[in-house]
């Protein structure tokens, strides 16, 4: 399965979920400038090949990319991305980068960037 669909259906099935949507590869155009929900984007940034001695791959490395968008005047993230965090690393993800909280100059949404990599071994 493809790691960003893996992490949509691990972010779709969240309880008490701060989002209205979790999207793959690219925002509706119809969201893009929505302020008033709460969206998350999740794209692949790469895939790395463990290489055993044998020069062909066993596993991968499969990294995404999590941009959180919250809708304006919305509750304060702090505790549901911890929960998103626990719940992506105790379903065998990996948390490689966290970018912070930045502001949209065109929305003046407040949004976030995580990473997260999954290992996954191929049969």
């Amino acid at each position: 399965m493809l790691a960003i669909l893996r992490a949509q259906q691990l972010m779709q099935n969240m309880k008490d979920s701060l989002l209205d949507e979790v999207y793959t590869n690219n925002l509706p155009i119809e969201e893009v400038d929505d302020t008033t929900r709460s969206v998350a984007l999740i794209t692949d940034v790469r895939s790395d090949l463990a290489l055993p001695g044998n020069d062909d791959f066993h596993a991968q490395n499969k990294e995404i990319e999590v941009q959180i968008y919250y809708k304006l005047d919305g509750d304060d993230p702090d505790r549901f991305e911890t929960r998103l965090k626990h719940l992506f690393i105790n379903n065998g993800w990996v948390m490689t980068d966290n970018r912070g909280h930045t502001v949209d100059p065109e929305t003046r949404q407040l949004t976030v960037t995580f990473y997260f990599t999954y290992f996954e071994i191929e049969n």
